[in-house]
């Protein structure tokens, strides 16, 4: 491999700029190269190789071309280091590096039977028809020509207004072969989209109740709340005739004035004892009438101080 110093004593480039701004390129440069050759030598050509690329885009010179392809065929990429060694034979006619061309060309002729190479060729073209090669564009004089790849795999697309997009991918692996993709006839989207278009996604519905609404609506637990204040008054006024029971056994144990007394307690709270029970009753009646109504029903439950009112209508 070359040196540091063959390198920066090559001619300036023609598209590097001068004064300061072209100094800064060359320093840039020069560290790029040097951290480049560094991890060369360590034999991390992953890292090296970028940097090296980096440097070559600024200081565009033989000498950093040389190293680059280098690079580049130590980690495999024998169509990128073929590519290479040209670029470093042209810059080295442009600066008169007469012993850079003559390296570089002999590299690349080493090279030449070991380039993968992959023809893409297209059955009928379709109007507007856009043809990809790892996400780069085919241009239409590249149809049908055999172009060095480095090894790996090639993801061919094709694609046109109107039509289904194809698409294939074609493992390079053996070096010195040949692999050739054909691209058919593509299909329009008229006829072929059934056959591509993706399953309908069917919805799962979430189960609901069968009015649509929430079910502890305001009426049904209005209803909930009358049922239960009518149960415990009714239960009440169970307790309060079991009071007014045990005075009436009381007073038929009693004599005289205190057996009449006790008879009369007895039979208001017996009396008393019914009327709660009952409002208790018709209380929960009522609530039980507006959670059996709900939603639908619009009920109305309310009291004039004696009488339970329960208006609804169903």
């Amino acid at each position: 491999m070359l040196g540091v110093a063959s390198v920066l004593s090559s001619s300036a480039p023609a598209s590097a700029q001068t004064g300061e701004a072209g100094a800064e390129d060359q320093a840039a440069a020069r560290v790029l190269f040097t951290e480049g050759r560094r991890l060369m030598k360590a034999g991390q050509y992953d890292e090296a190789c970028p940097k090296l690329e980096a440097a070559s885009k600024l200081y565009p010179g033989s000498g950093v071309y040389l190293n680059l392809a280098d690079c580049f065929e130590r980690a495999g990429r024998i169509a990128s280091a073929w590519s290479e060694f040209g670029e470093a034979a042209t810059a080295a006619i442009q600066s008169r590096r007469a012993h850079d061309e003559v390296e570089a060309k002999r590299r690349q002729a080493e090279l030449e039977p070991r380039l993968s190479r992959v023809i893409v060729g297209v059955a009928k073209e379709a109007p507007g028809l856009v043809v990809t090669r790892n996400g780069k564009v085919l241009g239409r004089g590249a149809w049908g020509t055999a172009i060095p790849v480095d090894p790996g795999k090639q993801v061919v697309t094709a694609s046109a207004a109107g039509f289904v997009e194809w698409s294939v991918t074609v493992p390079v692996t053996e070096p010195g072969a040949t692999v050739t993709v054909k691209v058919p006839e593509l299909v329009p989207i008229a006829a072929g989209v059934a056959a591509v278009a993706p399953a309908p996604v069917v919805p799962v519905p979430t189960p609901a109740p069968a009015s649509g609404r929430t079910y502890w609506t305001t009426r049904r637990t209005v209803g909930v709340a009358v049922a239960g204040a009518g149960v415990v008054t009714a239960v009440i006024g169970g307790a309060l005739g079991l009071a007014a029971k045990g005075q009436d056994n009381a007073a038929q144990s009693a004599g005289g004035a205190a057996r009449h007394d006790d008879s009369v307690n007895a039979v208001t709270a017996g009396n008393v004892a019914s009327v709660v029970f009952g409002v208790g009753a018709g209380i929960a009646a009522a609530g039980v009438v507006v959670w059996l109504t709900a939603p639908s029903a619009q009920t109305t439950v309310g009291t004039n101080g004696t009488t339970l009112l329960l208006r609804g209508t169903f």
